[in-house]
């Protein structure tokens, strides 16, 4: 003979998996729904990241950074100029 506890028991098992069964086209409509999610949090993500680095570009003078880098090309060349006069003068003097 079976215990009331156990039949109760056995019913609600039941009924919870019945619950949980759905039609395939409501775990269609739930899997485009998190894919339509899953993609909108990483465009979000996406459109921050931009928004960051376009901030970022934005606040680098490039104007500045141009005219620092021909300034340090110009000391260049003008050390360069130099150190091929002496070496030039050496050569003479070795000569």
């Amino acid at each position: 003979m079976k215990r009331p506890g156990i039949l109760a028991r056995q019913t609600a098992a039941r009924l919870k998996g019945e619950q949980y069964q759905v039609h395939d086209g409501v775990r269609a409509a739930r899997s485009v729904a998190l894919n339509l999610f899953d993609l909108r949090h990483r465009k979000t993500a996406a459109d921050q990241r931009v928004a960051r680095a376009r901030d970022r570009l934005e606040s680098v003078d490039v104007f500045a950074l141009r005219a620092e880098l021909e300034a340090a090309l110009a000391e260049q060349a003008d050390i360069d100029a130099k150190l091929s006069e002496l070496q030039g003068d050496n050569v003479l003097m070795a000569g």
